[in-house]
């Protein structure tokens, strides 16, 4: 039993009293079973009346009967149980890496959450469910076979009781022993379904490049290794349950032993022979269902740490105790920001100051590197700077509380996520309550109306996992249709129009320059020739604002900015 896998359940408490409550009267029902058949084989051996023995016999059954009963009953509370553990967890777990976000989480690897959140759950309700039950009915239902056996023979229940004790101390000490050598199985069950995920992800790029054997042969490897732990795993249990049932067949063989001789010594009467022939059976019933149960608790063990790892980490960012009143403004200010994503590396953004004024269209430029994603980061609070302070509408957006920040911002990333399901389904993310009229409207701003009433189910058409079914350029006008749809009053366009044709892209500007004319727009450039009107643009270098000014102003200068320009200018 560990502390941290108690307190990680939540309150289960009252549904493990109840399994443990039916344990002990399945227990209770092998016990009468017992004696009822141990006074029938008395009645038979004193040649008693037949009516007698069938009584005893008749009983026996009865028992038989409500044992059935009370063994369902226990199967009904563990899956009870088990259902509310997996909830309980999955829905601490979700809400985590909700609250977390993608500051922390874009340091993990997808397979390894998935194998926390799936596996690592799967393997804990069963030690919810059913070992910790079995403890405590091994705890009390050993000890009450064996007082009442004392009832009758105290030899023979003082025998009984050493072999009982001596069963989980030896299985204590041998996984003391061989413990350490033998738990990395869900380690390994991790690392290759981690690396099976991913491999299956990128199987396009895989095959692109011819490289579908060697990643083939690497996934081999975590096969092995994964082997060698369930081998070594096996391997131990096998042996563990070995020497728990040597201890406990012979415990009960030496004890018949033992009163059989006495019996024909003429020390104990036939009647205790026969309950300790069927008592001491089920003195290590118990102890049994507990050691079947084990392996759930071994899996459990290995399986917590992630879990309880991803659960301990903290956010990058919280939100205050008493968060401000929105903005009624919509000017963004940045100053004198630093940000560095670890202390290893350096500064994405270094004592970086701007602004963009309400209402105004502000682009942001640079080679690869220079910070550009970064400020979009920060601004959604993905992270917080480690210096300098982020203003809208003259608001420390830490003084904000995250919904609020990011209902007053939309988005449309270089790299457009779809979820699997319909186009509607996709762009109602944006504005759950939107009606058909809105939703329309947005697509025909995004140009993509025409092309999803052409479809046979129209917005009902399922998009495929990631938007699979649709093309690059589809998949970045749908993204744009549902920061339209979303209506608020910042819109930061990160490369908005990569993915789309340049008939496209011409239409789109033209429906993007009609909408920033109503909001505080900052739009992230690679394509300079996108950002020509834009009120200021912004040229950064190693996370430093290096020139800011307009197109023409910047051109004249002859700096970096018309260097980037040349070097497009050239490239086409």
């Amino acid at each position: 039993m560990d502390r941290k896998l108690l307190a990680l359940a939540g309150p289960i408490g009252g549904r493990i009293a109840v399994s443990v409550a039916l344990g002990l009267l399945v227990t209770v029902g092998y016990v009468l079973q017992g004696l009822f058949l141990s006074f029938a084989l008395a009645e038979i051996f004193r040649d008693a009346p037949e009516a007698e023995i069938v009584k005893w016999i008749a009983a026996s059954v009865a028992v038989v009967a409500a044992r059935g009963v009370f063994v369902w009953l226990t199967e009904i509370a563990a899956l009870k149980t088990a259902s509310r553990t997996k909830g309980y967890l999955r829905e601490r777990l979700l809400q985590k890496l909700i609250d977390l976000g993608p500051g922390s989480l874009m340091r993990r690897r997808t397979g390894d959450l998935q194998t926390a959140i799936v596996g690592g759950v799967e393997a804990l309700e069963a030690y919810y469910a059913r070992y910790l039950p079995a403890i405590f009915v091994a705890l009390i239902g050993c000890t009450g076979v064996i007082l009442c056996l004392a009832s009758v023979d105290r030899v023979s229940a003082l025998l009984l009781a050493a072999f009982v004790v001596a069963l989980p101390i030896a299985d204590r000490l041998w996984l003391r022993w061989r413990m350490p050598k033998s738990s990395g199985i869900f380690v390994a069950m991790g690392a290759f379904a981690a690396y099976l995920l991913d491999s299956l992800q990128g199987i396009v790029t895989l095959k692109a490049f011819d490289a579908s054997a060697r990643r083939r042969a690497e996934l081999a490897e975590h096969a092995e290794v994964l082997r060698r732990e369930s081998m070594s795993t096996l391997s131990v249990t096998l042996m563990r349950t070995g020497l728990t049932g040597l201890i406990s067949l012979g415990g009960v063989a030496v004890v018949l032993a033992v009163d059989a001789w006495r019996v024909a010594a003429g020390e104990l009467a036939p009647l205790a022979l026969f309950m300790t022939l069927l008592l001491a059976r089920e003195a290590f019933r118990p102890l049994d269902r507990l050691e079947k149960a084990f392996h759930t608790a071994w899996t459990a063990s290995g399986a917590a740490a992630p879990i309880m790892e991803l659960l301990a980490e903290t956010s990058p960012v919280q939100d205050p105790p008493a968060p401000a009143v929105r903005p009624s403004t919509w000017d963004i200010a940045f100053d004198h920001v630093t940000f560095a994503y670890s202390p290893d590396e350096a500064p994405a953004l270094r004592s970086a100051s701007f602004s963009v004024a309400n209402q105004g269209l502000v682009a942001l430029v640079g080679p690869s590197g220079a910070g550009k994603s970064t400020v979009v980061g920060l601004l959604l609070r993905f992270f917080d700077p480690q210096a300098g302070s982020i203003r809208i509408g003259g608001t420390d957006i830490r003084a904000l509380s995250r919904a609020d920040l990011r209902g007053l911002i939309s988005v449309v990333s270089q790299e457009t996520y779809l979820f699997h399901g319909s186009i509607e389904e996709n762009l109602r993310i944006a504005k759950p309550a939107a009606t058909e009229q809105e939703i329309r409207a947005a697509a025909r701003i995004a140009q993509i109306d025409g092309f999803i009433s052409g479809l046979p189910q129209g917005y009902a058409t399922p998009v495929g996992e990631r938007g699979a079914h649709l093309s690059g350029g589809q998949r970045q006008r749908l993204a744009i249709a549902r920061a339209v749809l979303k209506d608020a009053p910042i819109l930061l366009l990160d490369e908005a129009t990569s993915s789309v044709d340049p008939a496209s892209e011409r239409a789109i500007q033209h429906a993007l320059s009609e909408i920033a004319k109503r909001r505080t727009t900052l739009v992230i450039a690679h394509r300079l020739s996108t950002i020509r009107n834009a009120d200021r643009i912004l040229v950064l270098e190693d996370g430093a604002v290096r020139e800011q000014g307009r197109h023409d102003d910047l051109i004249r200068s002859g700096g970096l900015y018309s260097r980037l320009v040349f070097a497009q200018g050239e490239a086409a």
